[in-house]
């Protein structure tokens, strides 16, 4: 669709342009018409690439590994499976491995903790501000918290820290708590969609 938008405008910008004298004149001359084609195409296939890499992650679709997280996130995170996934692959990490630590700090497997529940805060996020006033920090929304958690997991992926377990030191205060992190996201990846 996108290319026939962009080869009618090229057509109408020739007439535009030339005039629709121009064209008559050289009615069986097209190079210019097909110099802007190949123009238009090489932007169509330019922008296809950069869409497939947005919306793919390691050869997987976007909205399979939604689904595939959406199979797990019960309570108050029901229903962002979807948005995890295409937040973590907009910002560049492993949308697997958000979705595991999100379980792993929320309960949202069986029933979400109060944390979520009243402050929205999905990754066990320390600061301000305060939720109830606590050490815990509090997010406007459920979104907000969410994008907060996958922004500094991704401070650490960007690092090269991309397992739980490389994270585990510099994230959790139990030194196992990667086991638990690394067995949810094996069950979100071999999830059947």
């Amino acid at each position: 669709m996108k290319f026939i938008l962009i080869f009618s405008n090229i057509i109408y910008s020739v007439i535009v342009n030339n005039g629709i004298d121009n064209i008559n004149k050289n009615m069986y001359d097209y190079s210019y018409v097909d110099t802007q084609v190949s123009v238009a195409v090489e932007d169509f296939k330019s922008s296809e690439v950069e869409w497939q890499e947005q919306f793919y992650f390691k050869g997987e679709h976007v909205e399979d590994i939604g689904k595939k997280i959406e199979k797990y996130f019960n309570s108050t995170l029901n229903g962002k499976g979807q948005f995890v996934a295409e937040y973590a692959v907009t910002v560049g990490m492993d949308p697997y491995l958000a979705a595991g630590v999100m379980l792993q700090e929320t309960g949202c497997y069986w029933n979400c903790s109060k944390l979520v529940k009243k402050c929205n805060n999905v990754g066990g996020q320390k600061g301000k501000p305060s939720c109830n006033g606590g050490s815990y920090r509090k997010f406007s929304t459920l979104e907000d918290g969410i994008k907060f958690t996958i922004n500094k997991l991704n401070g650490y992926y960007k690092k090269g820290k991309t397992t739980a377990k490389q994270i585990n030191p510099h994230y959790a205060e139990s030194n196992t708590w990667h086991v638990n992190v690394d067995k949810y996201i094996k069950k979100i990846k071999n999830a059947k969609i």
